[in-house]
């Protein structure tokens, strides 16, 4: 089946759109190192820092592209965006806060050089440069719980913020969440959460699914990962995408094929429906309620920061909001006092509602929705929005990418904006 060839813009031939790296291959791994360092960035900061992931992401982006790509006439509305976000939070904020700012635009920074990146090439090309990169990440994740099995006498273990985790090589890491063992524990992959872990894994899935088509065994290959992760968002998100493959299989098929897709694929799903209501069970009612706890804390306790200050947020000081979220947090949550006044919130839908407002909260929404990245639009929105509700990710590179390229502006636009403007230069085609 032909891969759609569709290009997020029209590339210019122009040698300024060109970066210091000229060679296809040399480029195309380029890319993928830019990929794997913002995805790291995501959770793998227990084995390297923030600031030189960063770093990489920057220069592997800009060795590609020429950075004053960031400044196109197409970029016009994320600047703006970043320039009211730092008005916002320095309203809410009530001070500079240097630190919290610095590093929040340095992921702003990192998310758009992603973006200028790909936003001359094929729509499939992110897909295809993700690819290998989250198939072994696939593997990684189903081969864990056996290697833990087979031989966890080789695991060594370590602390991080009181939580102990169990590695071998740092390729194959789970940590225990509860006091007694499960047969088969869920691997952390190398962001040392299994909730950040599912999202790349559904990613890989949406891949399968929908962009590159490919074969059965990898699409068997990315749900078993997804599942091995245990994840509760995870198997919700892993259900609608077959759902809605379901729906794309049983309207494209011929006469012939709508019988045998109509009847046979529900019954292919049902264990993954199963799993899902499993799971779902026993996150709220079951052994693992506590997390179920945890998270209605978070959404709680950040819709009331977030009342505090509804249009200019509390700025981007985790300390300021610890302060706050010790006034009015949700107190009926059945946690630990410890567990309540350290926890950072890992809702990241709130944690951008109470950071920025609900005004400016609501366009980092919008683009995300609207992203321009993957197709169909709206499900690869849905799964970044719905992984969001369990881990505070909303302002990490690879999200930013995603949300930024849904404030793209669209060439008509464009040509509005600046009176004369070459028809012939780069304009985003409308998705």
């Amino acid at each position: 089946m032909n891969i759609p060839t569709r290009t997020l813009s029209v590339p210019g031939p122009a040698p300024a759109r060109a970066g210091l790296i000229a060679n296809p291959l040399l480029r195309k791994r380029l890319r993928q190192v830019a990929l794997l360092a913002a995805m790291l960035i995501s959770g793998g900061l227990m084995i390297f820092p923030r600031e030189p992931l960063l770093l990489l992401v920057l220069v592997a982006c800009f060795a590609v592209k020429n950075p004053l790509e960031m400044f196109r006439a197409e970029f016009a509305g994320i600047w703006l965006l970043l320039l009211a976000v730092a008005a916002v939070v320095l309203i809410g904020g009530e001070s500079f806060q240097p630190l919290p700012m610095v590093t929040r635009y340095a992921n702003f920074a990192a998310g758009l050089a992603l973006l200028v990146v790909y936003v001359d090439e094929r729509r499939s090309t992110l897909a295809d440069d993700l690819y290998w990169i989250l198939k072994l990440m696939a593997f990684q994740a189903i081969l864990t719980p056996v290697v833990v099995i087979l031989f966890s006498r080789y695991f060594t273990t370590f602390e991080v913020n009181d939580t102990l985790y169990h590695t071998l090589f740092y390729v194959f890491t789970y940590h225990e969440f509860l006091d007694f063992g499960l047969l088969f524990k869920r691997p952390d992959g190398f962001f040392f959460e299994p909730g950040v872990f599912q999202i790349y894994l559904n990613t890989f899935l949406f891949i399968c699914l929908f962009v590159r088509r490919q074969r059965l065994s990898d699409i068997g290959l990315a749900a078993l990962a997804v599942v091995a992760t245990q994840s509760t968002t995870g198997a919700v998100i892993l259900v609608l995408q077959f759902a809605a493959a379901y729906l794309r299989w049983l309207k494209t098929a011929n006469r012939s094929q709508k019988l045998g897709v109509f009847v046979f694929v529900p019954i292919m799903l049902l264990p993954l429906a199963g799993y899902m209501t499993y799971n779902v069970t026993e996150k709220f009612y079951g052994v693992m309620s506590g997390s179920a706890e945890a998270r209605e804390y978070d959404l709680r306790t950040g819709l009331r920061v977030t009342m505090e200050k509804p249009l200019t947020g509390i700025g981007f000081d985790y300390e300021k909001y610890f302060d706050v979220a010790g006034r009015v947090g949700y107190r009926e949550a059945d946690l630990s006092r410890e567990n309540i006044t350290e926890r950072n919130n890992t809702n990241g839908l709130v944690v951008l509602l109470f950071s920025v407002g609900i005004p400016l909260a609501l366009v980092f929404f919008y683009g995300t929705l609207r992203q321009r990245l993957f197709s169909p639009r709206w499900l690869f929105g849905a799964l970044i929005v719905l992984s969001l509700v369990s881990e505070s990710l909303s302002l990490s590179p690879f999200v930013l990418m995603i949300t930024f390229s849904g404030l793209l502006i669209a060439p008509r636009r464009v040509r509005a904006l600046i009176p004369g403007r070459d028809r012939g230069a780069a304009s985003l085609r409308p998705a």
